[in-house]
């Protein structure tokens, strides 16, 4: 094994290892995401408000119905009965036997409309619950496979890193901490392999042909004169 594919080797289980990482991070960002349930929650307990508000509504449309009637009965008791008398007096109590009766009819027609706006406060917390359920039983399965393929990505991590050790023996200790360097200032990527035999395979530059033919030779560390990563040829 020549001294830069050692280092492309290395590269290649590094570049593995940063994609497992990744993947975790992101994983683990996902379980954490409550946004779903807590966006079906809110709607259901919306709902439950709007009902108890419309219940509350139609209760008081009904009682105040029942006292207008109430008052439009009594007065018709005392004027039928005897207890009102004089013309005057009656005239006005006829009147204010019709303004009650008015004043029931117009809540009775908002009575009927508080009855329709609760059914539809009914129906939408039924469909808010139903959604939470299904959203509940969605976000479960969902963590469910988040949770196995986080298993899975930590069982190869460990492979990973084991090979990495094995990896990391075949490197030149000099070249550890130049490449450890790279791989900080170049984004996890160190290595670069070479493409048509010309071509920096990351920066995709050109490379002069005297640099073509230091690479092939991969006895040194030969680096692009463009990004600055490590070129490697494979042969």
């Amino acid at each position: 094994m020549s001294r830069v594919s050692a280092l492309y080797d290395l590269q290649q289980i590094d570049s593995r290892i940063d994609a497992n990482f990744s993947r975790s991070s992101y994983l683990d960002q996902l379980l954490a995401d409550t946004s779903q349930l807590d966006t079906a929650h809110q709607a259901v307990s919306e709902a439950e408000t709007a009902l108890v508000a419309a219940r509350s509504r139609l209760k008081e449309l009904e009682s105040t119905a029942q006292n207008q009637q109430q008052h439009a009965n009594d007065l018709e008791k005392k004027l039928y009965g005897g207890q009102i008398k004089g013309n005057k007096e009656m005239a006005a109590a006829q009147q204010e036997i019709e303004t009650f009766r008015q004043r029931k009819k117009e809540t009775d027609d908002r009575t009927v409309e508080a009855m329709l706006l609760l059914e539809d406060a009914e129906a939408n917390l039924k469909s808010a619950k139903e959604k939470l359920a299904q959203t509940e039983k969605e976000v479960a399965e969902g963590q469910a496979g988040h949770r196995q393929e986080l298993a899975q990505l930590q069982t190869e991590l460990a492979a990973l890193q084991s090979q990495r050790t094995k990896d990391l023996r075949m490197v030149m200790p000099p070249d550890v901490p130049v490449y450890e360097k790279l791989r900080q200032q170049k984004q996890g990527v160190a290595v670069a392999e070479v493409m048509y035999g010309k071509m920096c395979g990351k920066c995709r530059v050109e490379l002069p042909m005297a640099k073509q033919r230091e690479v092939k030779g991969g006895t040194t560390l030969v680096t692009c004169p463009n990004c600055g990563r490590i070129l490697y040829h494979k042969f």
